[in-house]
């Protein structure tokens, strides 16, 4: 796995990407809750083997009445700048109600390197189809209606846990990435305290599996401040590859 992807792995990968599918009989969306959710920026080391490699950045604004605008940026920092100069910005921007977010346009955008690219994903919800029509290689897939791009699938699941909070319980999540429709299973399974650079949180533990392929990942989220994930591990063939750890956010805490 080169540099850059890992770093764009370990925050749209590994902070659970995709739509919630599940929830416990009797559970309701609470919009009036979510409405009650700030403006935020939250900022993530990179770590590996002991060093941190670089960060990422992300973004969460309301653009108007149900709507949303959210962005992620993630490039290396340091030492490894000098070795992997590539930086990957995202950005999705759509509706948000009382299921959650409902992606419009999904845009990426890698510079800095010779693999630069752009690419953008149009959601048509009414012939329920994606259409990236950008990239070199052009594609349009199927979808459902809870179908998201995968960039906001960390609001989505501070939507989600907001809205029905739980110890245990499992999750399924779908994404549209790469001209796929991707599928994800989650799992509650237990309490944490754990100690970042941004404080120490008392958190909930969520695996994650991928059913495509043996790819693990581990992330904490805290009640403290609104379910954003504080810590991730992502792992692979029984090797740790990546852990992200919150080192900086505003907007959540009191």
């Amino acid at each position: 796995m080169n540099q850059h992807a890992g770093l764009r792995s370990a925050l749209t990968g590994l902070m659970v990407a995709a739509a919630l599918l599940w929830s416990p009989p009797g559970a309701l969306a609470d919009e009036t809750a979510w409405q009650a959710l700030p403006p935020f920026s939250a900022v993530y080391e990179v770590r590996k083997a002991g060093f941190t490699l670089g960060r990422a950045d992300l973004r969460f604004r309301r653009l108007a009445e149900g709507r949303y605008y959210y962005r992620l940026h993630t490039r290396a920092t340091g030492i490894a700048r000098m070795v992997y100069s590539s930086e990957v910005r995202e950005m999705s921007i759509g509706h948000v109600g009382p299921e959650g977010f409902r992606p419009d346009v999904y845009r990426y955008q890698r510079s800095g390197d010779d693999k630069a690219r752009e690419a953008e994903l149009r959601f048509d919800w009414t012939a329920l189809e994606v259409v990236n029509d950008v990239a070199d290689w052009a594609w349009r897939m199927d979808i459902t209606r809870d179908t998201i791009d995968r960039v906001i699938s960390p609001l989505q699941l501070m939507h989600d846990l907001a809205a029905r909070p739980a110890d245990t319980g499992e999750l399924v999540y779908r994404i549209a990435d790469g001209g796929e429709l991707k599928t994800y299973l989650l799992t509650i399974d237990g309490r944490e305290t754990v100690e970042t650079p941004a404080g120490r949180f008392k958190a909930l533990r969520i695996r994650r599996s991928d059913t495509d392929s043996d790819r693990r990942t581990i992330l904490w989220v805290a009640p403290a401040l609104r379910y954003l994930a504080v810590q991730v591990e992502q792992w692979e063939d029984g090797s740790r590859n990546f852990r992200l750890v919150l080192s900086e956010v505003e907007g959540l805490t009191d």
